[in-house]
Parts: structure tokens; C-alpha cells; sequence
């Protein structure tokens, strides 16, 4: 009788375990598995929604076998997602989502779509997904904040993203002996005071022979070693990078260290975005004493969360002919326009 139950005790167990075996199994996130890397971009301060502000979310999904979903969503603090985004029938490779900071129309959390995210901590989650099934082939996450204006990113460094103009940025910051415990004027001052001494008013044409300063084929090796030491801060939420192609298109100005107005204009705002500064570039017309107003371009940077302009080009030209060297440093918006003309700034 006693054997019997044992044996009755022994046969139940084995027919659990085999239904067990035939269960799906629990999503587990798959580190270096199917998803092979995910970042989103703001820095460890947050992302602030508003006009012309995005959060990227990037992923890089290995080859799949077959085609499959793979699924972005942002959650709540409270487990609610607020959006998703499926990108159906992938077969793997590179996945981007720019979030404007709105939850979608449809959403777990019910949050209105008209108006931004509210300040908090929210999980960024991607998931590969088999066609017709719940249950993930994989997930990661990553953890952000969104925080209201005061609060913002500011200080975070922005690089073009091309990594051969961003490390001639990183040597030029570092020939200027800019530290990151420097004040930010003290960090526009020597980036100003920089370009002042060695960059040159020059109407060049691409095929003229002019020396070039950083020997970008026989630095190959350093600039990959760059690069990789970038995307890891990037991927850490550490740095941003811009991509944008005017700033790009000016690594031909750099390596040469000249240019006219426009280039120093998007050189100087690519060395104060390198270390953590927002500025910008204003463009129109610059008012002659003799009443003559070419067309121009300058900067502003926010300082200490105030805004000032600066006429890098103006300032090289005069450099030397006793004008000062900080002579265009530094202006309030009154004060810039007694001698700018103000059209666009960006």
C-alpha cells in the first residue's frame, strides 16, 4: 500500500515536470543575445520635452531567422506605457525612434497625446517579438527621466557625430587647455580666444593647396580609439550627438583652420556644444560705419543661463590691428545690435 503511493507520488512528479518543460518561459532580458545594444540619448539629468526636442532611442537587433516585430514603448512610473512603436517584419539590423515627448494616441496610461510628458522617471523598452506571439524573443530597458527646464540637460556635451570633425574638436579643446572643472565663461573664453589667434579669414576654393593641421589618414587608429570611448559615454546617457550635417560639412575648415564667417560660426558652436555648452548661430547682416551691411554670421552661447552673442569672424580679421581681443566677446542683445542685424538664429 505504502509502495503503491510512493509510486503514484513518482509518476506525478515525472508528469509535471514534463508539462513544465513544454511551458513557455518567463521574457528575461537578453544581454548580448538578439538585441545587441540599445541607448537613448539624454543625459543622466533628463530629458526636457518641448519645440524641436527629441529622445532617441536606438537598438541593434542581430540577424533574425525569420521576420519578426520589434517594439518600442515607453513606461510610466507606474508600469503603464505611455507609447509604442512596432516596426513589423524585421529581419534585424538598426532600429531609431525620435520620441517628440507626447505619449501616443493610444496608450495604457490614458495620458492626453496633445500635451507633454509629465516630469518623472520613466523605462525605455525594446522588445523583439515573433510574429503572432505575446511573448518576447527578447527585451531590454533603460531607465530616464524627464525633467522640467531648469532642470534640463544643460551641460551635457553635443558632438557632431562624425568622428573624425569630433576628435580635431577634442584636440582643439584640449590645445586651448579647456578643463571640464572650468567655469562655462571660462570655457567660451579660451574657445573664443583659440579661434581669435588661429583660425584665418579666407576666402578659399576647395582645390587650393592651404596646410592642414591634423593629419586625419595617418590618425585613423586614434580616431577609432575615439570613437568608441564617445559611443560608450553616449550609450551611458554621458554625451549627445547631433548629426547634423552643416556642422559636418565644416571639417574641411577645421583641419585647415580657416574659413569666412559662416564656418567660424559653425566651428565655434561645434566647440562650445563639445564641452557641454549650448550656443548657436545667428545670421544677417553686419552694420559698417560707413553704412555699408554685408551679410554675416555669429554666435550665441547661454552662460550661467543667460544668453550672449559673439562675433568670432569680426574679431579674427581685426586681431592685431588694436581693436582688442575680446573686443566682440560677450554682448547683450542690445549691445550686439548696434552693430548686427539680426534675421535668423538658430
Amino acid at each position: 500500500m505504502k509502495q503503491n503511493r510512493i509510486q503514484r507520488l513518482l509518476l506525478l512528479f515525472v508528469l509535471c515536470l514534463a508539462v513544465g518543460v513544454g511551458l513557455p518561459q518567463p521574457a528575461a532580458a537578453d544581454e548580448g543575445g538578439i538585441i545587441e545594444s540599445m541607448s537613448v540619448s539624454p543625459s543622466k539629468k533628463g530629458f526636457c520635452p518641448g519645440s524641436g526636442k527629441t529622445l532617441k532611442i536606438k537598438a541593434t537587433v542581430g540577424a533574425l531567422p525569420e521576420a519578426m516585430t520589434v517594439r518600442i514603448r515607453i513606461y510610466n512610473s507606474k508600469g503603464k506605457y505611455i507609447l509604442q512603436k512596432s516596426f513589423k517584419n524585421s529581419l534585424g539590423g538598426a532600429i531609431e525612434y525620435k520620441w517628440k515627448g507626447k505619449p501616443g494616441k493610444k496608450n495604457e496610461a490614458k495620458a492626453s497625446h496633445k500635451k507633454y510628458a509629465k516630469k518623472g522617471t520613466y523605462t525605455a523598452e525594446v522588445c523583439v517579438l515573433p510574429q503572432g506571439e505575446s511573448i518576447p524573443a527578447a527585451t531590454q530597458t533603460i531607465r530616464f527621466k524627464i525633467v522640467s527646464k531648469a532642470a534640463s540637460d544643460e551641460g551635457v556635451p553635443i558632438l557632431t557625430g562624425d568622428m573624425e570633425v569630433d576628435y580635431m574638436a577634442e584636440q582643439i579643446i584640449k590645445d586651448a587647455k579647456i578643463k571640464d572643472s572650468m567655469s562655462d565663461d571660462e570655457k567660451v573664453r579660451l574657445i573664443y580666444h583659440w579661434m581669435t589667434v588661429n583660425q584665418k579669414h579666407v576666402h578659399y576654393y576647395a582645390n587650393g593647396s592651404y596646410q592642414t593641421y591634423y593629419k586625419l589618414a595617418s590618425s585613423k587608429k586614434k580616431i577609432k580609439s575615439y570613437r568608441k570611448k564617445t559611443d560608450k559615454l553616449y550609450q551611458q546617457g554621458e554625451l549627445d550627438y547631433s548629426n547634423d550635417y552643416d556642422m559636418i560639412r565644416r571639417k574641411w575648415c577645421m583641419e585647415r583652420r580657416i574659413g569666412v564667417c559662416t564656418d567660424h560660426a559653425v566651428i565655434f558652436k561645434i566647440l562650445c556644444n563639445h564641452v557641454g555648452i549650448k550656443a548657436g548661430v545667428c545670421s544677417g547682416y553686419y552694420l559698417n560705419r560707413n553704412g555699408t551691411k554685408p551679410a554675416h554670421s555669429w554666435n550665441y552661447a547661454v552662460v550661467g543661463g543667460v544668453t550672449y552673442y559673439y562675433d568670432v569672424d569680426v574679431e579674427i580679421q581685426n586681431y592685431g590691428k588694436g581693436q582688442g581681443d575680446y573686443y566682440w566677446y560677450k554682448k547683450t542683445r542690445s549691445e550686439a545690435e548696434r552693430t548686427h542685424q539680426f534675421v535668423t538664429v538658430k
